[in-house]
């Protein structure tokens, strides 16, 4: 992919190791652009058009690639499952973009980090995965440090949060059908499929909330676009030469860097209950990424 030629240029000449972990650093950084843009763009655009824009630079960045590979990569024989994954995800995507734009920042990513667990919840539903007592322990000690983060009984809990929590769910099966789609297409055709999906599914609503982007709002379009489709390209080339389980802890960069831009373009205050409650849920998906990159290696499940 062209957006991220330069970078690519530059890590090729890296030992294997340095290279996944400064693209797994680099995918850590670009998801935190995100909930970055969606605050700034949120004053003046519905959740919606948000989600149009994004979809339509994230294909237009794209779409060098595709010119030089050839769109007949685009060519798929599972048309169903990319509409799913990609309605599912859309549906998620405007639950976190509105729970981004009225909640502290740090709160909503150290909720969002429950993703993880619910993969494993519906692995086991629809794919018939086989989860062991370890992983299911440890999926029970994720969602503890959700109520650590948001403390029912002693703090109120909003419905955004909820909200998220939701959305992480319907991003959890969205990673399952993931799973599906790879064994047939590349990750490049899955990316530009789900923008072109959810660019669809955005466009009435757009058209019925519309409100003309300014020049003030290019930048934060730009940046959403950018990280958007980047950050899952170097989450992809991180895992070509990394285990998933010593990938999975960098993500956890997302914390400090959503917290620090919220520290210094919002004014937001991190409290200790979502550092804890967040190192929590980290914890234990850590932890799953480690188990079952053991069992895969051993050749068994559980």
């Amino acid at each position: 992919m062209n957006v991220a030629g330069p970078i690519s240029n530059v890590l090729a000449r890296q030992p294997g190791a340095v290279r996944g972990a400064l693209w797994a650093v680099i995918a850590a950084a670009s998801f935190t652009g995100m909930p970055i843009s969606v605050r700034l763009l949120s004053d003046t655009m519905s959740t919606f058009e948000i989600i149009f824009f994004r979809s339509l630079l994230g294909m237009t960045i794209m779409a060098p690639y595709f010119c030089w590979r050839g769109w007949g990569e685009l060519r798929t024989a599972v048309p169903w499952i990319h509409f799913s994954r990609s309605a599912i995800n859309f549906v998620g995507m405007v639950i976190w973009f509105y729970g981004l734009a009225v909640m502290p920042l740090a709160e909503a990513v150290a909720i969002h980090f429950t993703m993880p667990l619910f993969i494993v919840l519906l692995a086991a539903l629809f794919l018939a995965e086989r989860v062991g007592p370890r992983r299911w322990a440890a999926t029970a000690i994720g969602f503890a440090g959700v109520l650590i983060v948001l403390r029912p009984g002693v703090a109120e809990v909003s419905l955004p949060a909820i909200g998220i929590l939701i959305s992480a769910a319907l991003y959890g099966g969205a990673m399952v059908l993931i799973k599906k789609l790879t064994a047939s297409e590349s990750a490049a055709a899955i990316i530009f499929i789900s923008h072109l999906i959810m660019l669809l599914l955005a466009a009435a609503p757009t058209a019925m909330l519309w409100h003309p982007p300014g020049w003030e709002d290019v930048p934060a379009l730009l940046i959403l676009s950018v990280c958007g489709t980047v950050a899952p390209y170097c989450v992809t080339r991180a895992l070509r030469v990394m285990d998933a389980s010593i990938v999975a802890p960098f993500d956890f960069l997302r914390l400090p860097f959503t917290a620090l831009a919220g520290w210094l373009l919002f004014a937001e205050f991190v409290d200790q209950w979502t550092w804890l409650g967040a190192a929590v849920i980290f914890g234990a998906t850590t932890y799953i990424a480690r188990r079952e990159a053991a069992l895969e290696r051993a050749g068994n499940a559980g």
